[in-house]
């Protein structure tokens, strides 16, 4: 298997994914499959209306990125090269539409010189002047983050683990300037510090009452800076989810005011 930042996937799991996202995405643009059977013909499927082919390629192994590169770009050269040579079983299935553009889609591109090469087999292929391309015909290259909602979505429906890229965090100094949140923050925590103590008011000269507070509001201050980016990225990433998340921290928030009010 081959290790993503979206999972791990093989060949056959990443075209099983990317043909979910196609027939979702272009069921009403005429989107059809293009199994790999009786033969190859270098397209996973096409959609009508718009031209567009895709192939999707994924190693099979976790690999180094040259060794990546080479698999891209000789997966391309003999992926267009089956363009023309069975140009006319693909036209008999494209029924007299063209193909404007091959879109491959690889989890990942970490060469610029597959843009590169995609843009000697484009130019290649339009030389052929074939029945089933058109003469603009364009590769492009797409990368998993093309399709990271879709793939989220698809992950949820399976029941699997969600992907949130990590994002490093730096807390405020207590002697730094403050937003409102930030200042709300400290004012609470020195009551809860003062609580903990007993005493009606923490005095911040003392180093062991500073201490404490500042534990406190770092830890707090982190912790919302957490459910901030979650929330936010939760919301673009997958705005179903995000909604199930909100009516659920809705509900517990009238129950914790309920709590509050009755004891």
């Amino acid at each position: 298997m081959y290790l993503t930042k979206y999972g791990l996937f093989d060949g056959n799991s990443w075209e099983a994914l990317l043909q979910l996202i196609y027939k979702t995405n272009h069921r009403t643009d005429g989107y059809q499959e293009m199994p790999a059977s009786p033969g190859d013909f270098g397209i996973e499927g096409y959609i009508g209306k718009t031209g567009v082919a895709f192939q999707c390629y994924c190693p099979d192994n976790n690999c180094n990125q040259d060794a990546l590169y080479d698999k891209q770009r000789d997966k391309i050269t003999k992926d267009i090269g089956k363009l023309a040579q069975y140009e006319s079983e693909i036209q008999s299935r494209l029924g007299g539409a063209l193909i404007k553009e091959w879109v491959f889609i690889t989890p990942e591109v970490n060469r610029n010189k597959l843009l590169k090469h995609a843009k000697i087999k484009e130019a290649e292929a339009r030389s052929w002047n074939l029945s089933i391309l058109s003469p603009d015909f364009t590769i492009l290259l797409h990368d998993a983050d093309f399709y990271s909602r879709e793939i989220q979505e698809q992950k949820i429906l399976q029941g699997e683990a969600l992907y949130m890229e990590g994002i490093s965090l730096s807390l405020p100094d207590l002697d730094g300037d403050l937003t409102e949140y930030e200042e709300h923050i400290l004012r609470k925590s020195k009551l809860r510090v003062a609580a903990s103590l007993g005493i009606d008011e923490i005095n911040m000269a003392d180093e062991k009452h500073r201490a404490k507070v500042q534990r406190l509001y770092n830890k707090t201050l982190e912790n919302f800076l957490d459910f901030g980016r979650f929330r936010n990225q939760l919301d673009t990433i997958s705005p179903i989810l995000f909604h199930k998340v909100e009516r659920i921290l809705g509900a517990f928030e009238g129950e914790v005011d309920e709590w509050r009010d009755t004891l």
